[in-house]
């Protein structure tokens, strides 16, 4: 039988033909014992380790994946605008990147 190539949506999204529901019926009748599986290669640890075969996960996001959290926390003050220039003019003096890096740094001198 020649090896046919397509993604799983394609797979899903169509119906087995005659041929192929007869094909499985067939296999689903043997004992596993009549089945030659001899072209399917053993999976084991080694097989693992050296790179042979790849386990796939069930999805999900990889360990590590993502932005690094920063340990800050969102909040949102008001503040006069004569304030907001004292901050930013802080921040320039202090050659701060961002307005909240003003923020911490003036609340560290409190």
């Amino acid at each position: 039988m020649p090896t046919v190539k397509m993604t799983l949506a394609e797979v899903r999204s169509r119906p087995f033909t005659v041929i192929e529901k007869a094909r499985l019926a067939d296999l689903a009748a043997k004992p596993d014992s009549a089945i030659d599986f001899s072209e399917q290669p053993e999976i084991t640890d080694e097989a693992i380790a050296a790179g042979v075969f790849r386990l796939v996960g069930r999805g999900g996001a990889r360990t590590g994946a993502g932005r690094k959290t920063l340990g800050k926390a969102r909040k949102t003050v008001k503040l006069s605008p004569a304030a907001i220039r004292r901050f930013e003019a802080y921040a320039r003096r202090h050659k701060l990147r961002y307005f909240s890096d003003a923020l911490e740094a003036a609340s560290r001198l409190i």
